[in-house]
Order: C-alpha cells, then structure tokens, then sequence
C-alpha cells in the first residue's frame, strides 16, 4: 500500500469584526487594517459601516452581525459627541460572547485624524464635531471620506506608530488589531 502525503493542516484563524459608525469610520479603518493585518497573519479583520445615526443603532447592527457570523472579538467605534445611552436589553445583548467593546473617537472620526496628525488650533475637548469636519476638510475632500485610499498619503505606518502612545483612540484601535494575533 502507498502511503498518502500528509495534508498540510489548516489553521483556524482568529476573526475580529469591527463596526464603524459610518462610511468615513470604515474607510479611515479598512486603511489601518491594510496596513497593519497581511494574509499570512493568523488572523481576519472584518470592518463593517453601521450607517450613521445614534450609537444604539450602531451597536444594534453589530450585535446582528456577530450573530450572522462566529467572531472571536467584536468592536463597535462611534462619535463621542452623542451620548450612548443602551437600554437593558441592548446592553445583555452586548455582554453575549463576543463582547462588543466600545470604541470612541473624541469628539468624531474627523477629530481622531486631526489629533493624529497634530493639526494646529485643535483640540479633541474643545473643538466641535462641526469645525473637526471643516479643518479636515483640508487634509481629505468630503466627497472623498469614504474610499479607503484617501488616506494612504496621509496616514502611513510611520506616522501611525509615531503618534499611537500620544493618541489614546489611535492606540486601542491598533492594540485590539494586534492583541489577537
């Protein structure tokens, strides 16, 4: 009898779903996962829109979507500037394995970027969701926002790493991708 050649084993791969509020949050994050997450890593980051609104519709879609699907680790990242405030049934449905662990970008998406690179006049307690819109708007054009590649110029690895231990939003995103690996 022949023996049969070994079969290479797969690996199962850890899985992460991550939920942004909107398209901008999606785009700005499937940019750091092509950065930071290759094929050859043992794990898969999926990053989903929540479709804007409140963070309690947001989280409602993520908490359809982890049960779609079996996921190690589930994140929800949303806007500071509107209060998240889940009634009881939300917050059980959230504490169901995985946990969606919150994510805040201070006070918006727009803010966390102009935080990472250290715009001038800015200041994540002090300036509002609107004027972070508008200053960023120098940096990415708002019909732009949306495509993962705007920010390829503008956020490279470098300046990631540079600016994670000096931007605490920046950081958690970054540690939750590589924690798991």
């Amino acid at each position: 009898m022949v023996p049969r050649p070994k079969r290479k084993q797969r690996r199962t791969k850890k899985t992460i779903l991550i939920v942004g509020e909107g398209p901008t949050e999606k785009a700005f994050l499937q940019h750091i996962k092509h950065l930071y997450v290759t094929r050859d890593m043992d794990i898969v980051v999926k990053v989903e829109c929540g479709s804007g609104g409140s963070p309690q519709s947001v989280v409602e879609k993520a908490v359809r979507l982890k049960s779609s699907m079996s996921y190690d680790k589930c994140f929800v990242l949303v806007d500071s500037d509107v209060a998240f405030e889940p009634d009881r049934e939300l917050k059980k449905r959230m504490k169901k394995k995985p946990r969606i662990e919150m994510l805040n970008a201070t006070p918006c998406i727009e803010g966390l970027m102009l935080a990472i690179l250290k715009h001038p006049k800015f200041s994540q307690t002090k300036t509002s969701s609107d004027d972070c819109k508008r200053m960023f708007g120098k940096y990415v054009p708002e019909d732009k926002k949306t495509d993962r590649r705007s920010y390829e110029g503008i956020f490279s690895k470098e300046i990631l790493e540079a600016r994670k231990n000096d931007v605490r939003e920046l950081n958690e995103i970054l540690k939750l991708i590589q924690e798991i690996e």
